[in-house]
């Protein structure tokens, strides 16, 4: 399984190496983050940008070094399902644990959403990880002799998670229930969970404290971002997230993943595998509860195909359907070289795909926005940057030469939302000049509270055969105040 793992991330890193991605503008603000690690960001608790501050003191800031620990934490929870899947078989045979632990991981490292994820840096792969080896040590410790130092490691994998993203309360929530629900588990509940729980939120305090120094921004964003406050019942929101996970997980998986979750509800289902399905369905109902009540990214949900992975592992080999997983298996693989080796090859042949069709448009373009920018520094080279939107401003820090650290967000209303607008402040009086980059091609609003400003022309960065970014850049002096 390591030999299987290990050449499957050899490959996803060789590609980045030869077909770089331009880093969207959420990578770029994690890599900005990474240059001053701290206790918490805005919007994100802080291991994200702890994971680059680490690849890029190792191996330099291009592109490459700051997506790599998405790839390796994605090889890491492989394994550790592995683990978890050979230890899973009731009756105890290893031949048939090893054969649960071979497909959990493989499902894993070829699940559609992992094979974009591992070339995209986020906090959902540290997150995952931390998830796999706290459950790991949760079922270790509900086995007979199972020590106190499984359930102190749990604590120690869920605030790492924790500190990844706040997901990883629905871990500890997950544990309550499927401790309660299991009349053998019950004792452990009170015994040895809040040992798990304690631990947690013990490594999580750094990043409370950091949060009451910054006016809790990182939960009110947290908060923010399920957007309760409006329509409270959207059918519609519900059936495309459902519909999303198809695509998240893999629709034959997912079949089987209901039938599985089915199975663990029977009279004569394992205790150890009811275990492992409360660490699923859980986070799918909170998830699928959200998308109904406002909206819901797809995913919200991943956390819960970490458990998914090994009980549908788990179900297949009991009832000889290998064939099938190696299919899908297959499948996933043939879907996963498609998306990354089509766009180049086609691209080598002349041929350039409609962007609609581009799985990489979204990252396409920042680089040569970068250069052209570049190019208005070097004209105008004591002027900062001003910028209206976070992610163009992000990727303008990371794609201008050099690193253009003299940034600052427009926030007329004074009020932080965002990482730049709680740590840059436009102030007047500076006589300061400033290279204003916008998609608008008249944002007289902004003009207005400026001396003097003068055009600098239109940026077109193209992303496709029949698609561009276009941006306007204004050189403006004299900074009068927001109001």
């Amino acid at each position: 399984m390591l030999a299987t793992v290990g050449v499957l991330t050899a490959l996803r890193l060789a590609w980045l190496a030869a077909v770089p991605l331009d880093l969207y503008g959420d990578e770029a603000q994690y890599w900005i983050w990474a240059r001053e690690p701290a206790f918490g960001y805005y919007s994100k608790p802080p291991l994200v940008a702890w994971a680059i501050a680490l690849s890029t003191a190792l191996f330099g800031d291009g592109e490459f070094a700051v997506k790599l620990p998405s790839a390796l934490f994605h090889a890491g929870t492989a394994l550790v399902l592995y683990r978890i899947g050979r230890d899973l078989d009731p009756d105890g045979s290893p031949a048939r644990g090893a054969a649960i632990g071979f497909w959990a991981a493989a499902l894993w490292a070829t699940m559609p959403a992992v094979s974009l994820s591992a070339l995209i840096i986020s906090t959902d792969p540290p997150l995952l990880l931390f998830w796999a080896l706290a459950l790991h040590a949760i079922l270790r410790g509900v086995r007979p002799g199972g020590g106190l130092g499984w359930w102190a490691a749990a604590g120690l994998w869920a605030g790492l998670g924790l500190l990844s993203k706040y997901a990883m309360g629905y871990f500890l929530l997950s544990a309550a229930i499927g401790l309660a629900l299991a009349p053998a588990f019950r004792p452990l509940l009170w015994r040895r969970l809040p040992v798990t729980a304690g631990i947690a939120l013990l490594l999580l305090l750094p990043n409370v404290l950091w949060n009451l120094a910054n006016g809790f921004a990182t939960f009110r964003h947290t908060g923010d971002n399920a957007n309760l406050g409006g329509r409270l019942f959207n059918p519609g929101e519900l059936l495309e997230f459902a519909a999303a996970q198809f695509a998240v997980f893999g629709p034959v998986p997912m079949v089987l993943l209901l039938l599985a979750l089915a199975a663990s509800r029977g009279r004569g289902a394992d205790a150890g595998r009811r275990l492992v399905a409360a660490f699923v369905w859980p986070t799918l109902a909170i998830a699928l509860a959200i998308a109904f009540l406002s909206r819901a990214h797809a995913n919200w949900a991943a956390p819960a195909y970490v458990g998914a992975t090994v009980l549908v592992a788990a179900w297949a080999v009991e009832r000889g359907w290998r064939r099938l997983l190696g299919w899908t298996v297959a499948a996933h693989l043939l879907l996963a070289a498609t998306v990354m080796a089509a766009p180049p090859l086609l691209r080598h042949a002349g041929y350039e795909l409609p962007s609609r069709f581009d799985p990489w448009r979204r990252v396409r373009g920042w680089s040569d926005l970068g250069r052209a920018v570049t190019e208005l520094r070097r004209q105008h080279p004591q002027a900062g940057l001003l910028v209206e939107s976070r992610l163009t401003l992000a990727s303008l820090v990371y794609y201008v030469r050099p690193f253009a650290f003299d940034v600052v967000k427009w926030n007329p209303d004074g009020v932080a939302s965002d990482h730049f607008e709680l740590t840059t402040r436009l102030e007047p009086g500076t006589g300061r000049g400033f290279v204003l980059v916008t998609a608008r091609p008249d944002p007289a609003d902004i003009l207005s509270r400026f001396e003097r400003w003068q055009p600098l022309g239109e940026i077109v960065t193209p992303i496709g055969p029949d698609r561009d970014r276009r941006y306007h850049a204004f050189l403006a002096e004299g900074f009068r105040g927001y109001r």
